[in-house]
């Protein structure tokens, strides 16, 4: 498998407001992928595609060489996904939200997820609601990589997040992943850019 997203003439469209148009793609199997472009531009749709979140008009699309949308259920199981918007409970704390989104995940390791939460300076009795956006996101890409995932997405990794240098993830962060990336720019932790797509 040279690619693992691949996606060929996809088109998508919203009314008369957005469209995709002939959209494709081809991600390399471990590469890290920049996608970058301004606001409204259809990053965030384009994953959300490759994702089965959205049913396309037309094209075709394939993630670890498995069509999506038909075997969307096996190509999730293998993905970690940092959404634009946070996917998590307010009213719980750090440790708590760890121990409900393990439960959804077989690969989920304790020890890695561990060793994160001491990285990324992450107190796991702290509440979600009074958290930073910056610490939000370090929580969902703390949640996101302690499952283990062969892929990695991350959708506007950077936003809220000290651009000071901090704490770096080991490389066993990526080794073994194949990582994609919606925007890379000035992110803390994933220093390697081998492509971007504008």
């Amino acid at each position: 498998m040279n690619n693992v997203i691949e996606l060929s003439n996809v088109g998508w469209k919203a009314g008369k407001s957005f469209e995709l148009k002939d959209v494709s793609l081809r991600v390399p199997t471990g590469s890290i992928y920049g996608f970058l472009g301004p606001n409204g531009s259809g990053k965030t749709t384009t994953i959300r595609a490759f994702m089965g979140m959205l049913k396309t008009d037309r094209g075709q699309i394939s993630v670890f060489g498995r069509p999506v949308p038909r075997d969307i259920k096996s190509i999730l199981a293998r993905i970690g996904y940092v959404p634009e918007r946070p996917h998590v409970y307010p009213g719980l704390t750090v440790g708590e939200q760890v121990k409900v989104h393990s439960s959804f995940y077989k690969l989920w390791d304790r020890g890695w997820c561990d060793e994160l939460m001491e990285r990324l300076q992450l107190d796991p009795q702290r509440k979600i609601s009074r958290m930073s956006k910056g610490e939000t996101g370090k929580l969902l890409l703390l949640l996101a990589l302690s499952q283990r995932p062969d892929l990695l997405v991350l959708d506007e990794p950077t936003d809220g997040l000290d651009r000071r240098p901090g704490p770096t993830l080991p490389r066993s962060a990526s080794s073994g992943s194949m990582l994609v990336v919606s925007l890379l720019v000035g992110i803390a932790y994933l220093r390697t850019r081998q492509r971007v797509v504008t």
